[in-house]
């Protein structure tokens, strides 16, 4: 299925990096752009990187391994 995208989301990717850069941790554009889609859409990001804790640990995202 394809995730919609919701009024906001660019916005919403942008503070979600900016946290994580914040905190000295690494937040690629692209990390940003799928974690954001996934907690807008309350979806669990199926994934081994790593990089994507730092979403779950302070932007809501969920994750499933």
């Amino acid at each position: 299925p394809v995730l919609p995208i919701i009024d906001g989301y660019w916005a919403r990717a942008g503070r979600s990096r900016s946290k994580i850069l914040a905190k000295g941790y690494k937040a690629r554009i692209a990390d940003a752009l799928i974690a954001q889609i996934c907690i807008d859409n309350n979806a669990p990001l199926l994934t081994r990187d790593r990089d994507f804790q730092h979403f779950q640990a302070l932007c809501g995202l969920k994750l499933g391994f």
